[in-house]
């Protein structure tokens, strides 16, 4: 396809914006995007409007170097559209997708001409960046592919500004100043403070602190306006004033001046309101035992945990210093009180809750048999399964320990009554059979087993003598009338284990007799066919007829009274010709020899 004849394309910067004299942007509220308009028109002068056309659209630096500094790929259909396409470039539009150029700026960057552009990757050759000069335009480039057909509209095209576009930038600007020209207003600055501080008096101390060569202020010495002579303060708490006549540096709190230094003089405890001076305002190690008078910390002052094991000395808290009842359980960390911290003979009986001492308050070995007095340790007093045979010493419970019919066959596991702990074993206490090695068995064996326990023999098989003959290999036991002796296996060494029935067979096996017999195919004993229908047959792959159906003989004159289906034999001194007659004709079947040629009577007979 051939789109040598294209007409009304333009590219136009959309950057102007016309505002009243009263009216207020922002820099989001000018169009940031550039306009592509046109219409593609055939060379047979009808409108282009495929369903599917690819667009590029570049962005040009005006130079040799040739770089791009915006691309963008759209797919368009362009159905219906009359050939108008109409882009807005750098706008975020549905469909369209940035090809990353290296810096990536936006739209409106590319265009201006007041910083270099660099890390640009599609340049010409030898150039990565480019510098705009004063009064630099851009070019656009655009191509399209519609099926197989890629177009490149040539010349680029010369962007120009539209009218009130070399203005657009002061929409958002007073006065030619930008809006990073400004101070923004913030909740810490304010025009309240900037008027605060900019007092005259304020001023030329700021003046002052900035510049310590200069000449003192008139007023002041650090900014802070001197008194009018009025005790009236201002409105507002937190305002420093300096009183002359004082010469003291005084703040507004609670409608009153109140000096918060004074010339010459040291800080009294006058100056200093309770509770004004927090922890923030101590230096470390500031507050020394020096300086605290006796008594002066009471219970009230000491916030709950301020004072940490690692703020008392060794030995420093003595017991007249604790109250009585001062140190309850919930002020005694786990694992906080040790052994050396007990007196000998400090916990009675009489201290101790009953229950309070669980297993996990005891050491391993704590309780000694020296700590236990006879008979306390009841049954009670043991928890079930508390005694394990890790806990008894070997030996340590004898006859006198255990009750009669303590032991019991459910606490003894199996295994552990062993030989060593059996002294004898009457026979009036085994009843039953006993499994396993008959150690120990007296007297002598008959029947089909005899001999005594270590020269056992088997002499006979139910009642039936073995024969004393040792075998040979591959011999088995068989009975020879009289005994059981060992013969060769009459087994004739065939190799078919196991017979299966194929298609079509029933029957088969691995073992006993043997037989296949013929599957049912369904179709049913008798005579098919007759002399007005004809027997129809289907043969399957195993050549079984597994169906049979009669087809009517079609209508028409017998073949000269023969029955339909019937074969006839005409002898002819030799051969005879073979015919059937099917359908109402006689069908040639060929011919066949008859031996002893002709006998006279012409029959071949």
């Amino acid at each position: 396809m051939d789109f040598s004849t294209l007409i009304k394309f333009t590219a136009t910067a959309l950057c102007s914006l016309s505002v009243s004299a009263n009216a207020s942007v922002s820099l989001t509220e000018v169009p940031q995007g550039l306009t592509v308009q046109g219409r593609i028109i055939q060379p047979n002068g009808m409108p282009l409007e495929d369903s599917h056309v690819s667009f590029n659209i570049k962005v040009l630096s005006p130079g040799p170097e040739t770089c791009v500094l915006f691309e963008e790929n759209r797919t368009v259909n362009m159905t219906n559209s009359k050939g108008i396409i109409n882009f807005t470039l750098g706008s975020g539009e549905n469909g369209a997708t940035v090809v990353n150029t290296g810096p990536l700026l936006p739209i409106h960057q590319v265009l201006k001409n007041s910083s270099a552009i660099n890390g640009l990757t599609a340049c010409a050759a030898g150039y990565t960046a480019y510098v705009p000069q004063p009064g630099d335009a851009r070019k656009v480039r655009v191509t399209f592919t519609v099926g197989s057909d890629t177009i490149t509209l040539s010349p680029d095209f010369q962007m120009r500004s539209v009218p009130y576009a070399l203005e657009s930038e002061n929409a958002v600007a007073l006065s030619g100043k930008k809006a990073a020209d400004f101070i923004q207003a913030s909740a810490n600055v304010t025009q309240e403070k900037a008027d605060t501080l900019f007092l005259p008096a304020n001023f030329d101390g700021l003046l002052s602190l900035l510049n310590p060569a200069a000449s003192p202020p008139s007023v002041g010495t650090i900014g802070i306006p001197s008194s009018d002579g009025t005790a009236a303060p201002p409105a507002r708490d937190g305002l420093m004033r300096y009183d002359e006549n004082t010469q003291t540096v005084q703040v507004s709190v609670g409608g009153q001046w109140q000096p918060i230094v004074t010339g010459n003089t040291t800080v009294g405890s006058s100056n200093i309101a309770d509770g004004s001076i927090g922890t923030a305002d101590l230096a470390s190690n500031s507050v020394t035992a020096a300086q605290i008078s006796s008594n002066a910390v009471t219970t009230d002052k000491i916030l709950d945990e301020a004072i940490t094991s690692d703020k008392l000395m060794n030995m420093s808290v003595t017991n007249s210093k604790i109250a009585d009842g001062a140190i309850t359980f919930n002020k005694i960390a786990n694992g906080a009180i040790s052994t050396s911290k007990i007196v000998d003979s400090a916990i009675t009986s009489a201290k101790i809750l009953d229950g309070s001492i669980v297993t996990a308050d005891m050491a391993d070995s704590a309780i000694t048999s020296a700590k236990i007095a006879d008979g306390t340790i009841v049954t009670s007093d043991v928890a079930d399964s508390a005694i394990t045979s890790a806990k008894i010493d070997d030996g340590t419970i004898v006859t006198a320990d255990l009750a009669n019919n303590a032991i019991t066959t459910a606490k003894i596991a199996d295994g552990n009554v062993t030989d060593a702990k059996i002294n004898t074993v009457s026979g009036s206490k085994v009843t039953g059979s006993i499994p396993g090695n008959a150690a120990g068995f007296n007297g002598a064996l008959s029947g089909d087993v005899t001999g005594g326990q270590s020269s056992t023999v088997v002499t006979a098989l139910q009642g039936r003598s073995v024969a004393n003959v040792g075998p040979g290999a591959g011999q088995v036991l068989k009975w020879n009338g009289s005994q059981w002796t060992p013969q060769a296996d009459n087994n004739s060494g065939g190799t078919i284990t196991s017979v299966g029935a194929g298609t079509g067979l029933t029957g088969g096996g691995s073992s006993g007799a043997v037989s296949l017999g013929l599957t049912n195919t369904g179709v049913g004993a008798g005579w098919y066919g007759s002399s007005t229908v004809i027997p129809t047959f289907y043969v399957d792959s195993q050549g079984r007829i597994t169906a049979v159906s009669n087809v009517a003989a079609a209508a028409g004159a017998a073949c000269g009274g023969t029955p339909h289906g019937r074969v006839t034999l005409a002898v002819n001194c030799g051969t005879a010709a073979v015919t059937q007659c099917l359908n109402g004709g006689n069908v040639s079947l060929g011919t066949v020899l008859v031996p002893n040629g002709c006998d006279g009577d012409g029959d071949g007979f």
